[in-house]
């Protein structure tokens, strides 16, 4: 993790962004994609990752604040079938670090059962499903650092402090 000008917040460096991008566009289009999304990307070789976070081409939650108030910042790379799913980086609450996650940028899209688009969108839900899925897997076969592997910790840390479960009468254990 690399950011020399905010010392509150932890970016990841530019080779873990660059290898994050590179295995997200090697799932997500069959061939090289296209211009559009290659205008998006941060140089080849050093860049500063604050600076690409902070730069017009990159959607940020909450859009006007500094990069240490940041919560999110996404890249909407698309993929072959669908082009507004996005690579984010996302900072959890109380954390320093940005986290890889994949945004399928499709939550909020719905048909009515029965309707003609109905199958058609579920399935399209589904490839993007299937596709992040598999971009987080070879992410984590990486190293790199995913939202995905922050929660899972956080739930085996949950799961190490919770009390035992209670008896089949439901009195708790001593």
């Amino acid at each position: 993790m690399h950011n020399e000008k905010d010392k509150s917040i932890k970016l990841p460096s530019p080779e873990e962004i660059h290898l994050a991008i590179r295995t997200y566009l090697r799932y997500a289009y069959d061939g090289p994609p296209p211009e559009s999304t290659i205008s998006l990307l941060p140089d080849e070789g050093n860049f500063d990752p604050s600076e690409w976070l902070m730069g017009e081409k990159i959607e940020r939650k909450p859009p006007d604040a500094p990069l240490s108030g940041v919560r999110s910042a996404a890249c909407r790379l698309g993929n072959s079938f669908y082009p507004n799913m996005k690579l984010r980086l996302s900072r959890p609450p109380h954390h320093r670090s940005f986290l890889f996650s994949v945004d399928c940028h499709d939550a909020f899209l719905s048909a009515p059962s029965g309707s003609p688009d109905h199958s058609a969108l579920e399935e399209l839900k589904a490839r993007n499903a299937s596709l992040a899925n598999t971009i987080h897997s070879e992410w984590d076969r990486l190293s790199l650092p995913t939202e995905r592997n922050y929660l899972r910790r956080k739930i085996q840390q949950a799961k190490r402090k919770a009390p035992p479960p209670p008896d089949e009468d439901g009195t708790a254990k001593p």
